[in-house]
């Protein structure tokens, strides 16, 4: 599932809102790869369960929900009927259950989905949190299963832990800083004080949040060390050229209030896979020019190919689920949000 451990073994409903699979008219294909996927995670699953679209989704939630203690779903995925047809009422059924939203959760699936195909804006999926149990909507298809899982991977360890109220840090470090994160200085990236337990200053990954302006070369010094074979660095750039205008004149970048540890956890989940490296990742938040760096990520390894490799599985998962939005401006005065509804 993620790094942290959850004891005991969580549970997992998935929910599919088919009309036509439940008549048996059409055959769903995203609700196994879902349960196989939460299986894999360690979850204790039941379904897919299949119901028609509108009300018996409400209608089987209320009765998972309502469920003995022992019996009642730590996690509920629903997968169907978030669309915009007058029968696609997953969302509003959700709602009636919803306690405290999760709108990050909402807004990386929809970054995620339109990574794939346009019409992922299309979906109006709810996320939150009822009572002691997370309800999260998908779209019902297949692909859409699949991006999902890529965004909610790197998440969900952490949400349910977050549920369920146990803390993965002291209280002197807060979770931002929980993985050799730090703050940034005064050039716009952070510092690079010695992490525990390593033989030179080197932290295994660094990342944070700047309104200041970023210095890739301070981030590839920040990975050097007598054991780096290699260094890879990846520089975003705002350029004045988006969705067929070439009238982008700057943008500005708002960040969620948990973008900073979302961002540190997908960066160290990164760094899992990539034992031998160092990571160095920064974005920018606030208004920025065209020719201003938006996003700086450097990484040190011992050879080319995990340097590479480990550079752009970085800046595909912090683009693919950090919580982060633009607002783009145009010579004409109009500007347009993009990261809302997907990048």
């Amino acid at each position: 599932m993620t790094d942290v451990t959850l004891d005991p073994q969580p549970r997992a409903t998935v929910i599919v809102a088919s009309t036509s699979a439940a008549h048996g008219r059409a055959q769903d294909r995203s609700g196994p790869v879902l349960v196989d996927w939460l299986a894999q995670a360690g979850f204790a699953v039941t379904g897919p369960l299949v119901v028609a679209d509108g009300a018996p989704v409400g209608h089987l939630l209320g009765e998972r929900l309502s469920a003995p203690a022992g019996a009642r779903p730590d996690l509920i995925l629903t997968s169907g009927g978030t669309g915009a047809t007058p029968d696609d009422l997953t969302p509003e059924q959700t709602a009636r259950y919803i306690d405290r939203e999760l709108p990050g959760i909402v807004h990386a699936l929809l970054a995620g989905g339109r990574e794939s195909t346009p019409l992922a804006a299309l979906s109006r999926g709810r996320a939150g949190i009822a009572g002691s149990t997370v309800l999260i909507n998908l779209p019902g298809s297949l692909g859409a299963a699949r991006d999902a899982i890529a965004v909610l991977s790197p998440l969900l360890g952490h949400l349910l832990a977050q549920v369920r109220d146990i803390r993965t840090h002291t209280p002197e470090a807060p979770a931002e800083s929980a993985v050799g994160a730090a703050t940034p200085d005064a050039t716009g990236a952070p510092g690079t004080a010695e992490a525990a337990g390593t033989a030179e200053a080197v932290p295994a990954v660094v990342t944070g949040l700047s309104e200041l302006p970023l210095d890739p070369a301070s981030a590839r010094r920040a990975v050097s060390h007598a054991g780096a074979g290699a260094t890879v660095d990846f520089v975003g750039t705002v350029r004045n050229t988006d969705s067929g205008r070439s009238d982008v004149t700057g943008l500005e970048y708002s960040a969620h209030p948990d973008a900073a540890a979302i961002m540190q956890r997908t960066v160290a989940r990164i760094a899992a896979d990539f034992p031998e490296a160092r990571i160095h990742c920064t974005h920018r938040t606030g208004r920025l020019a065209v020719g201003d760096d938006a996003i700086v990520v450097a990484v040190s390894a011992p050879h080319r190919g995990e340097a590479f490799a480990c550079c752009a599985a970085v800046v595909d998962a912090v683009k693919a689920t950090v919580p982060i939005w633009k607002r783009q401006s145009y010579a004409t005065g109009e500007h347009t949000w993009v990261g809302v509804d997907g990048h």
